[in-house]
């Protein structure tokens, strides 16, 4: 067990200066501290460790303690370019920078009075970023806060992001300025510590990603990546005199850019920085956690998040590079083998009409999964919507069912950004759904649940507003019943051509282990038709000619943009 150190308990949660730290201004450093005596200094004296520091972390040649937490370039356990022949002076270098930082660093300017409000930004994000970005701990986020603004100006801009106090506070645009300042000026030497500030930048996006700019969650997780592999962190160390903490630590750090960075590729379409290959660090284990049954808990949902956001990354580097559809029948496999590994306590229990046993993270989980299940299953079409397979369907069901089981207890502030693609991406299946008669007054509803998500996500995210303008658009469109032709039949037949015949009999239910027909009126209908046969192994398949004609045969006036449609979406709470 890892005690923290004993420390005065009235915290800062800022720091009310940033210091430039330019070239010059890091020379003046230098010549001000006197840094020859600083080395000789260290070379005399014991040093006392950081809260990083290692057993034996002392340099050869020189005497500098190396903590941890700094970020020492060239030190992994490949060396392609011989810079380990200049192993000595780069720790030499790195231990230099490091003393300066440490005396620079001040934890002199707090004010007691904003202890209450640091106690309740660390409760928020024990309760509802922990699962998602398992990055602190507990019995050392005391002392980390008060050594690191950089570090409580992070936890308070989430905190205060997802559940703002109804108190006098500065704000989370303030808290995310002054971090992100602090880090651009190199305040923070530590650099576990500012990879841990860094993580927390994710519940700050006020503005859509729809230019390039430097305050995105692409851009913030681009720079976690990266500083962590100038770390080394991607491979598994070599030093034994590491502690189990900081490796423990490195991990989670690791795992949680790793599944972002799956998460927004698939989303945005960008091509990922990490090549699996190239990391042999260790997966998180549920060690890496505390042994409360709280916290283990958390960690098996964040261990099994991490697998499927590796799922949905192999699945966007495939639709990058092919755009044939039989290239995916693996990552299905893999998707629903994902599904059916899960244990009991984290499978979602939505198998009645009504959510009895409701679990935030459990949901939170499923998101991701169902949204990947419906990109797996629209075809791209020469029309304004891609056409939405029945898996699609049944499946963005379900994420209305799961955002609405959120809206109905209240508060939806914890919803990251990211749901804001998975609530945009769900709407494309149950506009289609509308023209089916059976389908239609469930999908009606799923919609207001959409629309109702979009507007409480735009109080907190930029991304948001251009979802529901899009939302607006497309139910105007619809509504109107003009342009949006969703393909015609002699379209749907050139298309079913495209794919080659398979004998796979994927059965797309196994999908769904948690959907039966009471979860709602779209499963009833599918689940049914599958049962007594109407629905066959080759419907389930994009990969089947035939597919496309039993869909037209069974659902043809879903496709038949011919047909007149009564469309009454002046029922939705807009």
């Amino acid at each position: 067990m890892h005690l923290s150190p004993q420390v005065d308990q009235d915290i800062p949660v800022l720091s009310e200066t940033c210091v430039d730290h330019d070239h010059a201004s890091f020379e003046a450093s230098l010549s001000n501290m006197q840094a020859q005596e600083v080395i000789n200094h260290n070379i005399n004296a014991i040093q006392t460790p950081s809260v990083h520091a290692r057993d034996a972390g002392v340099a050869r040649t020189h005497s500098l303690v190396i903590s941890e937490g700094v970020i020492q370039s060239h030190s992994g356990d490949v060396d392609t370019g011989y810079l380990q022949v200049y192993a000595a002076e780069n720790e030499h270098s790195a231990g230099l920078q490091g003393q300066i930082g440490q005396s620079t660093s001040s934890d002199a300017l707090f004010d007691p009075r904003k202890e209450e409000l640091r106690q309740s930004f660390v409760e928020t994000y024990f309760e509802y970023c922990y699962t998602w970005c398992p990055v602190l701990d507990a019995d050392m986020l005391t002392y980390e806060m008060r050594t690191s603004p950089m570090l409580a100006n992070a936890v308070s801009l989430a905190a205060s992001n997802i559940r703002p106090p109804l108190v006098g506070h500065e704000g989370s645009a303030t808290y995310y300025e002054r971090a992100r300042t602090l880090f651009y000026n190199d305040e923070e030497t530590d650099g576990l510590t500012a990879l841990k500030a860094l993580s927390l930048f994710y519940w700050w996006a006020p503005r859509a990603p729809s230019i390039a700019h430097r305050h995105s969650s692409w851009w913030w997780t681009s720079v976690i990546i990266r500083h962590a592999q100038q770390m080394n962190i991607h491979r598994e160390p070599t030093d034994s005199s590491m502690t189990e903490l900081t490796m423990s630590l490195r991990r989670r750090i690791w795992w949680t850019a790793f599944a972002r960075e799956r998460l927004t590729a698939l989303c945005q379409s960008k091509p990922c920085i990490i090549d699996e290959d190239d990391c042999t660090i260790g997966e998180v284990r549920l060690s890496d956690f505390p042994a409360d049954a709280t916290s283990q808990r958390k960690g098996l949902i964040f261990m099994h998040w991490v697998r499927l956001c590796a799922i949905m990354g192999r699945i966007a580097k495939r639709l990058l590079q092919s755009d044939k559809d039989d290239a995916l029948g693996d990552l299905r496999q893999e998707l629903m083998e994902w599904a059916m590994s899960l244990p009991a306590e984290i499978r979602l229990q939505i198998g009645s009409a009504r959510t009895v046993m409701f679990d935030r993270d459990v949901h939170q989980l499923h998101l991701p999964y169902l949204t990947t299940i419906i990109i797996l299953h629209l075809k791209r079409s020469p029309h304004d919507l891609p056409q939405a397979l029945p898996p699609a369907i049944l499946a963005a069901s379900c994420v209305s069912r799961l955002l609405r089981d959120i809206l109905t207890r209240g508060n939806a502030r914890f919803l990251m950004a990211i749901t804001c693609w998975y609530t945009g991406v769900a709407m494309i299946p149950l506009l289609q759904a509308t023209r089916i008669k059976q389908f239609k007054e469930d999908a009606l509803d799923g919609i207001g649940i959409l629309v109702n998500t979009i507007e409480q996500l735009q109080k907190m995210w930029g991304s948001a507003d251009v979802i529901r303008q899009g939302f607006d658009r497309l139910l105007k469109t619809m509504s109107h019943e003009t342009a949006m032709d969703l393909g015609r039949r002699e379209d749907m037949l050139k298309l079913s051509e495209a794919y080659h015949v398979t004998a796979d009999n994927f059965d797309w239910s196994a999908l769904f282990p948690f959907v039966t027909k009471s979860t709602n009126a779209i499963a009833e209908c599918l689940l049914k038709d599958k049962a007594q046969g109407a629905v066959t192994r080759g419907f389930a398949s994009p990969t089947d000619m035939l597919f496309y004609d039993q869909l037209l045969n069974q659902y043809n006036g879903f496709i038949d943009p011919l047909t007149d449609y009564d469309f009454e979406f002046t029922n939705f709470a807009l």
